[in-house]
């Protein structure tokens, strides 16, 4: 399918739509068009490259299982759960940032996409479980229903709505993985001859299972629509940090300007 990232609504190729960008449209329909069409870019943040190794890290340990199509790990076992990381031919291309799943959706024209973490199948209900990494590090268990709890859950059900579209049997049940690091009092360094530059950093686990419930997408995406079909900006949502910092910004420069 045609590729291209300004929205114009006289062409006829599917405008692509991440599910990144139907989050920022559900944060600020506004800021949302100001980039989808204007090409208005948010300003730039540090990469958060310790999150992007730990998930490379993950990857690899859970590849190794799809590899041998072993469930013997011990996060299941203690989680209770009677699956196999899942072998498929996309499994790459679905992780992969630039690619994703993707589905066109046919009311609106928009090709949704989403790179997922992971997949796991059970080994008897053949089900898919959408699992999501997540990396931080703070007091006490992770959880989902605090920060960017919403934004995570939203992440969630896109990916199963995704998979579903494209004829996957989807469980209603995906999984968060998070993995905390801890700021204990272990050294940082290596006490090995010859490893002393290496430094460590521990971590625990946690898995959190999460009920998904995908059915606001469709609506969603349909005011997506709309909104970039309208000739005229949507309202802007004043509580929205850029939006914020935007107003009262401009608020200080127009008393001392």
């Amino acid at each position: 399918m045609a590729r291209y990232t300004k929205f114009d609504k006289t062409r006829s190729e599917p405008f692509p739509i991440s599910r990144t960008g139907i989050d920022e449209f559900i944060r600020c329909p506004r800021t949302f068009v100001l980039k989808r069409k204007f090409g208005v870019k948010f300003p730039s943040i540090p990469p958060f490259t310790l999150a992007v190794a730990t998930d490379h890290l993950l990857k690899n340990e859970f590849d190794k299982l799809r590899e041998a199509q072993s469930s013997e790990h011990w996060l299941f076992k203690r989680f209770g759960l009677d699956v196999v990381p899942y072998q498929h031919e996309e499994i790459d291309a679905w992780r992969n940032n630039f690619k994703g799943i993707r589905y066109l959706h046919e009311p609106t024209n928009l090709e949704i996409f989403g790179a997922v973490d992971d997949v796991w199948e059970g080994l008897n209900s053949k089900e898919l479980f959408i699992v999501d990494y997540k990396s931080t590090s703070k007091k006490g268990e992770p959880d989902i229903e605090s920060g960017w709890g919403s934004t995570y859950k939203r992440q969630m059900e896109v990916y199963q709505w995704l998979f579903r579209k494209n004829g996957f049997p989807v469980s209603d049940t995906g999984y968060f993985l998070y993995v905390n690091g801890v700021k204990g009092d272990n050294p940082f360094y290596y006490d090995h001859e010859g490893y002393e530059h290496i430094g460590f950093m521990e971590f625990s686990t946690t898995l959190i299972p999460y009920e998904g419930n995908p059915d606001w997408l469709e609506d969603t995406l349909m005011a997506i629509k709309d909104t970039l079909m309208d000739d005229k900006l949507p309202p802007a949502n004043e509580s929205h940090d850029l939006n914020t910092y935007y107003y009262e910004r401009l608020k200080v420069e127009t008393e001392h300007g």
